[in-house]
């Protein structure tokens, strides 16, 4: 279960990618630091084909990181992410590298002030995101 007891919470936000594993090893410390609990949230539009296999790999990955995880299934992920954030009090999100400007994420930066962002390359690098707008070179590093 949760490490901690806390009011506040980290979130780890995923994909149904084995690569994923990252954003939640990266989470948890981030959750150690400010002494927060953990949930890993995964979103797909509904009706999306998921990947079974990955997903029941990041399900093993968060129990033995100390999180809960929750698949969500939503014709607005982004809607569904912003309530799962307020609902959760989450201070701290942790995700992938954002793909464009018109990414879902790059969004979620410029309309959530008051989480505290970080990004995790391909390579595991944890970054906090500091400027919300989207630039290119932040985009492939790790790539």
């Amino acid at each position: 279960m949760d490490k901690f007891q806390s009011i506040y919470t980290t979130l780890a936000l995923v994909t149904d990618q084995f690569a994923c594993e990252r954003i939640i090893k990266s989470a948890r410390l981030i959750a150690d630091l400010s002494k927060t609990d953990l949930i890993v949230l995964s979103v797909m539009r509904t009706g999306a084909k998921t990947n079974p296999a990955a997903l029941e790999h990041l399900f093993s990955t968060a129990k033995e990181y100390g999180a809960r995880m929750t698949v969500e299934f939503s014709d607005n992920p982004q809607s569904t992410i912003v309530h799962l954030i307020h609902s959760n009090r989450v201070i701290n999100a942790v995700t992938g590298i954002p793909n464009s400007e018109n990414s879902m994420l790059v969004r979620l930066w410029e309309h959530l002030q008051n989480i505290t962002f970080f990004t995790v390359t391909e390579r595991g690098e944890l970054r906090e995101v500091i400027d919300r707008r989207y630039h290119k070179e932040t985009a492939e590093v790790g790539v």
